[in-house]
């Protein structure tokens, strides 16, 4: 297995987050590497060869087109990648995907769009030039180009959302609607509005998303005692990762991943992304 973790362009940030290059010669289905899909992030995915299916557990499954862009996943969903592969992915924060690509998010929250069939015909030709390179240096210079130009485009403005997130971000998800539209001087509906539209899901998920993340990495840190707190406790992280694992906490057994795909076999891959 041939797996690489590349950094963007500094320009680029905070929209894009990392590159992936994962090649492997196995044939039939495959594992994935840990750390490949993260909550509360989007992915622009390039399958340069092999299939990859998605199933969200409160919708049809979907192979994943050549060229794709996925969505938010708000509920458990398991990935199975039949090989030999070759993918790139671009790993996106929570708004990435609207500034890069104009697409409102909550057109295609646990879901993908076809990038060969956007309005933009740049995404298709960055597929095909990235099925001419393998070297990951190679791979990171046409993926900034690519995305660089995309950025300095004219682009749909975020609408105070990318502020929202960081906001909740910062306050590791402890935030009610109330106080975030106090902070941002907007009523309830309208900061709702747009923040489903440039993130693809309701504030109150988001948060949801944001402190089950951290929740979890804590418990990682400390061996599973998680400790309750005024926002959250052991019954919402419970309920919370059963909707986005699908499961129920694995602390008796051995040691969870951090809101990423846990390393198990492939058919009991869960995606919390």
């Amino acid at each position: 297995m041939n797996f690489h973790i590349c950094h963007p362009e500094d320009a680029l940030r905070p929209f894009v987050k990392q590159f992936y290059y994962w090649e492997d010669d196995s044939r039939g289905p495959i594992q994935l590497p840990q750390h490949l899909f993260a909550l509360g992030d989007q992915y622009m995915v390039f399958m340069l060869e092999g299939t990859a299916m998605i199933t969200p557990a409160a919708h049809a499954a979907f192979t994943v087109p050549r060229h794709a862009v996925t969505g938010h996943f708000t509920c458990a969903c398991r990935l199975h990648v039949t090989g030999p592969v070759r993918m790139v992915i671009v790993q996106l924060n929570a708004y990435g995907c609207y500034r890069l690509l104009g697409i409102d998010g909550q057109s295609f929250t646990n879901y993908y769009r076809n990038l060969d069939l956007h309005e933009n015909a740049a995404w298709a030709q960055l597929g095909r030039q990235l099925q001419q390179v393998r070297a990951p240096q190679e791979i990171t210079a046409l993926l900034n180009g690519t995305l660089q130009q995309a950025l300095e485009a004219d682009a749909p403005c975020l609408k105070q959302a990318d502020e929202m997130a960081d906001y909740m971000l910062a306050r590791q998800g402890n935030v009610s609607v109330e106080e975030l539209a106090q902070a941002f001087q907007l009523s309830r509906p309208t900061l709702e509005r747009l923040f489903n539209r440039v993130i693809g899901m309701p504030p109150q998920l988001f948060a949801r998303m944001v402190r089950f993340r951290n929740a979890l990495q804590l418990a990682e840190r400390v061996q599973w005692q998680l400790p309750a707190t005024a926002h959250y406790n052991l019954a919402m992280f419970i309920r919370d990762h059963l909707q986005f694992n699908g499961e129920m906490p694995s602390w008796y057994n051995a040691p969870g991943t951090i809101a990423h795909m846990p390393a198990r076999p492939l058919q009991q891959v869960a995606v919390a992304s």
